[in-house]
């Protein structure tokens, strides 16, 4: 399968995606030798993904496989599964990572042993796609007892059998008419939901359980996470405001969410704290959905560059303890709304400027991320700075960012809110996560 240039004309034209340089599989890399496959894994490790390769080290874990599958993936799909029918276990040490011990044949087969396993083979596949840059590859992944997942090699050039050729190759084709029919008739009437969360702190620095004082659902409740092994045990807070289509709306729907907080948490002596993780052991996030909109990975990879090492500026150090197991690049979950939710984000509840700069810069990109063509976090570098939370080398890049969104003709529709974000970010801003979000919010008791 060869890699297809769809738009390759430089960019003359910012009204016209027709012109803009979007390459499938642009930064696919062929693996040739040991050194190379332990540098994919390396990455691999970086975002989080479970892989046979030793943290910090060259070696690899010896594993006994109880499967294993070829998942030939495009984009957010896994497109069939292929196992590898063979007589004998793989055992994986650092003298075979590179070629397989078995000696069998591939099998197209329609389920896995499990559901459990099947969801668990196909994120992992799909993520390990994503994080290594890829629109398509095939990805080996071995599963050991308990239905556990590991991703043992990632091939971009992949020419395994014409049945998995075939399915590529017709998804590629699905791809690029779909990109060409969208893409040429966008209409920019992208909703906005979120649902960002918070924790609830007493005078001597402990954790409240969300669930002492709200329900599981409504407008305001409780995210279903659990603690202690007991599921009535909730220990974060959630604000699920009302969707809308323009940003000032969802920021008064989020307003009416957090005063129908005030009314429920009856303790005001709780602090309402929000950010990356306020509270060690206790990650939030500030999950934002988009509906009427296509999700793809190019979309994904401009929500990643252009919004989320915009907010890593403004995070205070906590935030690298969230990573990689939270807010790992590309992470999304598909919605019943028929959209989906991207989950990168920390809970960017800190103050109303951050919260109306983020929520306005989201729809910027989601309604222009076809003339976007930064993608800075393709460097393995740049994605270290990140998970490391190193501002110094990513404030240029944004900055380099930020110049090109004020050339969409849109931004002048979101001036006023994210201006006055850029300004934080040009001050060397970092928020403070053990303040109460209440003040600024002028939350009672603070205000009204």
């Amino acid at each position: 399968m060869t890699t297809s240039r769809f738009y390759d004309n430089q960019l003359n034209n910012f009204n016209s995606p027709i012109d803009m340089p979007f390459v499938i599989n642009k930064n696919a890399k062929k693996i040739s030798d040991k050194n190379e496959l332990i540098n994919q894994l390396r990455i691999l490790n970086l975002h989080g993904v479970n892989t046979p390769l030793i943290k910090n080290t060259n070696q690899v874990k010896k594993i006994k496989f109880q499967r294993i599958y070829y998942l030939p993936v495009f984009q957010q799909r896994v497109l069939g599964f292929f196992k590898l029918v063979s007589s004998n276990k793989e055992s994986w040490t650092n003298t075979t990572v590179l070629r397989d011990k078995n000696k069998g044949y591939l099998k197209e087969v329609s389920h896995l042993q499990s559901k459990r396993e099947e969801r668990r083979v196909k994120k992992e596949a799909v993520r390990a796609t994503y994080a290594l840059n890829l629109d398509y590859a095939v990805v080996k992944i071995g599963v050991t007892i308990g239905a556990k997942a590991w991703v043992i090699y990632v091939n971009p050039y992949p020419k395994h059998n014409s049945k998995i050729n075939a399915l590529l190759e017709k998804a590629e084709e699905d791809f690029i008419a779909k990109w060409d029919r969208v893409s040429q008739n966008f209409k920019k009437n992208v909703v906005l939901g979120a649902d960002p969360e918070f924790v609830l702190q007493d005078k001597n620095g402990n954790l409240i359980l969300a669930s002492t004082y709200l329900p599981k659902r409504g407008m305001v409740g409780c995210d279903y996470i659990w603690t202690n092994r007991d599921r009535t045990q909730l220990p974060l807070a959630e604000l699920r405001p009302a969707p809308a289509n323009d940003v000032r709306k969802l920021v008064i729907n989020l307003y009416k969410s957090m005063l129908l907080g005030t009314k429920k948490i009856s303790n005001r002596e709780l602090k309402w704290l929000a950010g990356a993780m306020p509270i060690k052991g206790y990650p939030l996030g500030g999950h934002i959905h988009f509906s009427n909109l296509w999700l793809n990975s190019f979309l994904l990879r401009a929500l990643d560059n252009y919004l989320t090492l915009t907010i890593t500026l403004l995070e205070d150090k906590n935030g690298i303890a969230r990573r990689p197991k939270y807010g790992f690049l590309g992470d999304y979950r598909l919605k019943s709304h028929n959209g989906f939710e991207y989950r990168t984000l920390p809970s960017w509840l800190v103050s109303p400027t951050i919260t109306k700069g983020v929520l306005a810069l989201a729809k910027l990109i989601a309604e222009n991320y076809f003339y976007l063509y930064q993608n800075p976090l393709k460097d393995v570098n740049i994605q270290i700075a990140y998970y490391t939370g190193n501002k110094e080398v990513l404030r240029p890049i944004v900055k380099e960012l930020w110049q090109e969104l004020k050339q969409l003709k849109d931004f002048s529709l979101y001036e006023k809110y994210l201006i006055p974000l850029e300004n934080l970010i040009e001050k060397g801003f970092t928020w403070d996560e053990t303040k109460d979000i209440r003040r600024l919010w002028l939350l009672p008791p603070f205000g009204r």
